[in-house]
């Protein structure tokens, strides 16, 4: 989890140093950058153990784009999704997904709305944590459980809007369908997400 920040935390270092360097050359026309949380739904598992993962998800995450044209805007976003599963295993259990990458969208001002359309290329990590026996409230040793990592490469594409509330805020609302694949082929489970979010631009 915590290499998982670091990661996060560098790429959005990265690209706001690249952002202030691209500044001074002029060679953007403006940067945008915001935290969103996000709920949706996954279903479908591919693990050993016959159970078909269906269950809300919720996470939170953030972005930061630089606008290189006044249709095109890059830069990367990072995201936490969490789903508890309680069909088939005990209470506590859950697969969580962290993925990250570079983003590509193109985005048109009509008035105070932005639509725009993207896609993010980049990686993540599924963990997973089946609790078949036990009590997640207790300190006992649980003998029955599995704990499993895969990573994967993500492909994102993803639809939004914003709403332009003053000179440098906006509110932000995006759906995406996380696309993961490992070595076995595509990851699942999947589904769509909805996002909402603070956008501060300049």
């Amino acid at each position: 989890m915590k290499l998982y920040r670091f990661i996060v935390a560098v790429m959005l270092s990265i690209s706001f140093v690249t952002l202030a360097s691209a500044e001074e050359k002029k060679l953007i026309k403006g940067f945008s950058g915001g935290m969103m949380v996000h709920s949706g739904y996954q279903y479908g598992g591919d693990n050993p153990y016959n159970l078909n993962i269906s269950s809300p998800t919720f996470g939170i995450g953030g972005c930061a784009k630089l606008h290189l044209s006044k249709h095109f805007r890059a830069g990367f976003e990072g995201y936490f999704s969490t789903a508890p599963i309680s069909k088939g295993v005990q209470s506590g259990s859950h697969n969580k997904l962290f993925w990250t990458g570079a983003l590509a969208e193109c985005y048109w001002q009509t008035g105070k709305w932005i639509p725009y359309l993207g896609a993010t290329l980049g990686g993540g990590m599924e963990t997973s944590f089946y609790l078949f026996e036990g009590d997640k409230h207790d300190w006992e040793l649980e003998q029955v459980s599995v704990f499993h990592k895969q990573p994967f490469f993500v492909v994102d594409p993803y639809v939004g809007i914003e709403y332009i509330v003053g000179k440098a805020l906006r509110l932000t609302l995006k759906a995406d369908w996380v696309l993961a694949l490992n070595s076995d082929g595509l990851n699942r489970p999947m589904g769509p997400r909805i996002y909402f979010g603070f956008i501060f631009a300049h």
